[in-house]
């Protein structure tokens, strides 16, 4: 991805930077880039034509405000992109987290990025890594995400201490094993573990896993 040939002094103004998801062949991979970097990653991705290009420009213009539109661009038959201006910091920090994904295995490609943009992030304290919740960052941010995952963890362990209890009737055991399965996906402390470790069940990765993306 060329840099545009300019920068700013000032940290960029989050709407003006363009989330971009590519899906080839199914893979998606995410970037964020200012409006003269589109253009020119879609001229590399050559447009079927300059009407059809400037037709989805239109669309992509329209994005602006709202949370939900996107555009959508299918130039090739296995090659969709996805693109819409970021309407704040929470669909940044959500799109940065998979929040907007269908591929589990999508991935991040700063070298895509505008270096504006990743300027932008700095300057805002949010991370790339996908394995960070969207609380990361300052210290009160911080503490915002053990308390979550706090939450979780006594959950977890109340249901699965009454789906052990040998005291407790069978429906009780039941009830306690579908509600662990249903709000963790498992009924195993140590997969539970590892899956709160890792981030599964921060809320940006929580909500993309229970609501389609909206396009």
């Amino acid at each position: 991805m060329r840099r545009c040939p300019y920068r700013l002094e000032a940290v960029m103004d989050i709407t003006n930077i363009i989330l971009v998801t590519e899906n080839h062949n199914g893979s998606e991979t995410n970037s964020l880039m200012d409006l003269l970097a589109f253009i020119d990653f879609a001229e590399k991705e050559s447009w079927l034509s300059l009407k059809e290009l400037a037709e989805d420009m239109a669309v992509l213009g329209r994005t602006c405000g709202g949370k939900e539109k996107w555009m959508e661009s299918c130039f090739a038959e296995d090659t969709t992109l996805f693109a819409r201006y970021c309407a704040d910091e929470k669909q940044l920090e959500a799109f940065l987290q998979g929040g907007y994904n269908t591929d589990k295995e999508w991935k991040f490609d700063e070298q895509r990025c505008s270096e504006i943009c990743l300027d932008c992030l700095k300057a805002l304290g949010i991370s790339t890594d996908r394995r960070s919740g969207q609380e990361y960052g300052a210290p009160g941010q911080m503490k915002k995400m053990d308390e979550h995952r706090s939450r979780l963890q006594n959950q977890f362990s109340l249901f699965y201490a009454l789906s052990q209890n040998e005291l407790a009737t069978d429906s009780i055991k039941s009830e306690a094993t579908k509600a662990m399965y249903e709000e963790f996906g498992t009924g195993r402390r140590e997969l539970f573990l590892k899956n709160l470790e890792g981030g599964k069940y921060d809320p940006c990765f929580a909500h993309g896993e229970k609501q389609q993306r909206a396009r």
